[in-house]
């Protein structure tokens, strides 16, 4: 049993490296990383096994098999099932998959992927705008009821025409496991604002995790619900990403609840959460200030 299992550990740390690092290749790649990447998923799993087998037999030391449990885990990627993916590369987000803008405007930039910008100055004189259109407004009524005609508004006027929005949000709805790994690929073009992502419960989209990235600081993992949210983990940076470059995000869940967060293959922290058990119902993006793109999107669960 011993030599065997020995033989299992050679085989998984002597794996090509692009099987380890590149995990993360998109849909759609070169058959030979899949393929290295199946392998090594094929190791482990046989290594979890034999280590199981070499327990109930008690064939080896059970330290020596606690460890191989260990090292087998650093390796071993449970979320196998592709749920969600998008490179937004047909030019539309209305469908396949499906993404529905609830606040404010995305809009699909060609070979650059999914847009949202927002013009925090804009939004910040809005309030003065609106109280002089409303004087303006109500002097306009008086004048219409005098002359028996329609409350003057101009065209393209009032608030849904002209209002500048605060936030950008868009979600899409797919069933998410509770334990799923998130790859997201993103650039941000602003220093100001702050971009939250992941997974959402419920039709108020108000139960989740989110990620939250403040330009020119740091990222907080979040656990969010209906009565607010709360700080798991943080990262206090700074964390610059506005070089116009694509970033790549990459954030796991495992059915214990610990999660791994890692920026451009470095991980930045693993901690655990159990404050949501359930599955997920989709995944939403909010802009809260500054201007992002998403390149490309991939969620896996485990089933």
């Amino acid at each position: 049993m011993r030599f065997l299992i020995g033989l299992f550990v050679f085989a998984l740390v002597s794996a090509p490296a692009s099987a380890q690092e590149r995990y993360s290749a998109w849909p759609g790649a070169e058959p030979s990383v899949s393929a290295d990447r199946e392998r090594l998923q094929g190791f482990v799993d046989r290594l979890n096994t034999l280590v199981d087998e070499g327990e109930k037999a008690r064939a080896a030391d059970p330290r020596f098999l606690r460890d191989l449990r260990d090292l087998a885990r650093g390796y071993d990627r449970p979320w196998r099932t592709l749920v969600l993916a998008d490179d937004f590369g047909d030019g539309n987000f209305t469908a396949d998959p499906a993404w529905t803008v609830t606040e404010g405007r995305y809009w699909v930039e060609g070979g650059w992927g999914l847009r949202s910008r927002i013009d925090l100055a804009a939004a910040q004189t809005q309030p003065q705008q609106q109280e002089k259109r409303s004087e303006r407004d109500t002097a306009l009524a008086i004048l219409g009821t005098i002359l028996g005609q329609a409350a003057g508004r101009e065209k393209g006027g009032g608030s849904a025409a002209t209002g500048v929005a605060a936030t950008a949000a868009i979600h899409t709805g797919v069933r998410i496991t509770n334990a799923f790994a998130i790859e997201i690929e993103l650039s941000s073009w602003l220093g100001q604002g702050r971009l939250e992502f992941g997974p959402y419960r419920g039709a108020d989209r108000a139960t989740g995790y989110r990620l939250a990235y403040t330009p020119g600081g740091g990222l907080e993992l979040l656990r969010v619900s209906p009565w607010g949210s709360s700080v798991v983990e943080r990262v206090a940076g700074p964390l610059t990403l506005e070089d116009k470059k694509t970033h790549r995000i990459e954030w796991t869940r495992r059915a214990d609840g610990e999660m791994t967060v890692s920026l451009d293959g470095k991980a930045l922290f693993t901690t655990v959460d159990r404050g949501v058990t359930d599955p997920f119902d989709g995944f939403l993006m909010v802009n809260r200030g500054g201007e992002y793109i998403l390149k490309r999107l991939a969620v896996y669960g485990t089933e």
